[in-house]
């Protein structure tokens, strides 16, 4: 019995080395790949940022040098970076929002970094937050208030993006006139302009990076330079293949008295009930009620065309005319701001395209005024 009890063992031992053997050598018929060589866009997970002298907020220098305002920024860099669907989704809807504020900044002469606030307040969603804050500027209803717009159970014009803007933009100007410097002109963004002023009284210091500040706002800066340096390096940071949402085609309708019935009022208009309040998130409700304010007038946006939204244009960063014009001459002059993903987005071509048909290296930068060849 025992002699049996070995022999079946081993029998047992010997079909399961086998086994083994087999499974490692004819098992697994998918080719393995070869590390060797990967492609240059291949994504990675990042560990580090590279140590540099200095970043730059608005045109202000970051102090690099220090150990803590390296490792604070590094902290927001990293989690940004890695988190891919996040920082495709900014960029996505960066196509489409941000050609708006970045001309609204300019015209009041502010530095175009200030955008970059607007997607860390809230992804440039029309979002509310747990303290009351809503939009994409993250307003507080008493600032929104104060500076005139709307808000009650029906409209709240926090929601509505050229007013919101317009209220953030006035609100940093008055900051900036106060502390004389955009970081801590962005810290009372966050933290109001009454703690701001009670931190630098207190600790006697006037520069954000020497402030001991609650947890919330001491990285609230830090998440700006995170979120501006992925965004502005998209292509470096392996996010040359998404494609941004191009501005939709609008039209404004003035409205001087309610609407009782909004969805009426909308097939009246050639559109629908559920394309208008898309274009208008600060409508609350199915109504709209006089304005509360005398004189007082809304502005609707609706669909330039009954087909403005079912175009594919609408996915593309820019639409087929400017393509097309561009693609006639064979070349793009590069302008302010414009990174490698952007111009590729634009020609409907891919980075690698624009990287080889015009020699562009990896590390190679790109300045307003060059002429790139575009042919497809």
């Amino acid at each position: 019995m025992a002699k049996s009890i070995v022999i079946i063992s081993s029998v047992v031992i010997i079909l399961a080395a086998v086994f083994i053997v087999h499974g490692q050598t004819n098992g697994d018929s998918t080719p393995k790949p070869n590390n060797t060589h990967q492609p240059e866009n291949t994504t990675r997970f990042y560990y580090n940022h590279e140590p540099v002298d200095t970043l730059y907020f608005c045109g202000e220098s970051v102090p690099m040098n220090d150990i803590d305002v390296f490792e604070r920024f590094e902290r927001d860099f990293l989690i940004n970076v890695n988190d891919r669907t996040q920082i495709a989704m900014y960029l996505k809807r960066a196509g489409r929002f941000f050609p708006y504020i970045e001309k609204r900044l300019r015209e009041e002469g502010l530095p175009d970094d200030l955008k970059y606030l607007a997607v860390a307040e809230s992804a440039l969603l029309n979002v509310r937050s747990p303290a009351g804050a809503a939009g994409f500027w993250q307003i507080m209803p008493s600032i929104a208030r104060q500076y005139g717009l709307v808000v009650d159970g029906v409209i709240d014009e926090r929601y509505n993006l050229e007013k919101s803007t317009t209220v953030a933009i006035k609100y940093l100007k008055n900051s900036y006139a106060r502390f004389g410097n955009w970081a801590l002109s962005a810290a009372s963004y966050n933290m109001g302009v009454h703690g701001t002023d009670d931190e630098l009284s207190f600790q006697a210091q006037d520069n954000y990076y020497d402030l001991w500040l609650n947890r919330e706002t001491s990285r609230y800066l830090f998440r700006i330079l995170a979120i501006k340096e992925v965004m502005e390096n998209a292509d470096k940071y392996g996010y040359s293949e998404v494609r941004p949402y191009a501005p939709l085609d609008t039209r404004t309708v003035t409205i001087t008295d309610g609407i009782t019935n909004l969805a009426e009022w909308a097939a009246s208009q050639g559109t629908t009930y559920k394309e208008m309040k898309y274009l208008n998130p600060w409508i609350r409700s199915r109504k709209i009620p006089p304005h509360p304010y005398r004189g007082g007038t809304y502005e609707i946006t609706l669909p330039a065309s009954k087909n403005s939204f079912k175009k594919p244009s609408a996915y593309a960063y820019m639409d087929n005319k400017e393509e097309d014009n561009a693609m006639q001459h064979g070349f793009y002059e590069v302008q302010t701001g414009e990174t490698l993903l952007s111009i590729a987005n634009k020609c409907g071509l891919t980075v690698e395209e624009l990287r080889q048909q015009n020699r562009i290296k990896e590390d190679d930068e790109i300045k307003p005024g060059m002429k790139l060849k575009i042919m497809p």
